[in-house]
């Protein structure tokens, strides 16, 4: 007895629809690869100071936390009505960006003390930048 989930006999082949294209994989748009760069090519691995990248990544991290408290911070008051945690999260938000001026600010003084440090053993005038500037008064 045939059950009602056999195949009919007038039903239709399955359309197969890979049938439409030959090979997929020989059609592929050939990709040319990267080859990576000298390693000792200029610019390659470039080192950086230790102090200037803790400056950085000090700033980075400050810069970060002032932009999420402010705009969280507004965010709670604007949509919350949570003025009091709202408040905190833009002092918190705003005292951590003095701290990335601040930041900034030592690390000028650092490198301003590094080049006047370093023009000092050259002998030149930090000021007028010329070495060995002579004033006329002797």
């Amino acid at each position: 007895m045939p059950s009602r989930f056999d195949e009919w006999p007038d039903e239709p082949d399955e359309p197969d629809p890979e049938a439409r294209w030959d090979s997929p994989e020989d059609d592929l748009v050939s990709i040319p690869s990267v080859e990576d760069g000298d390693p000792d090519a200029e610019g390659a691995g470039i080192e950086v100071d230790g102090e200037v990248a803790k400056f950085f990544w000090v700033s980075v991290i400050y810069a970060n936390v002032a932009l999420g408290g402010v705009a969280v911070g507004l965010l709670l008051v604007g949509f919350r009505g949570r003025v009091t945690v709202g408040a905190i999260a833009v002092a918190v938000g705003l005292l951590a960006l003095y701290r990335t001026y601040d930041v900034y600010r030592r690390y000028r003084e650092h490198v301003g003390e590094s080049n006047e440090a370093g023009e000092a053993e050259r002998g030149s005038d930090p000021d007028t930048g010329a070495e060995g500037a002579d004033d006329g008064s002797g």
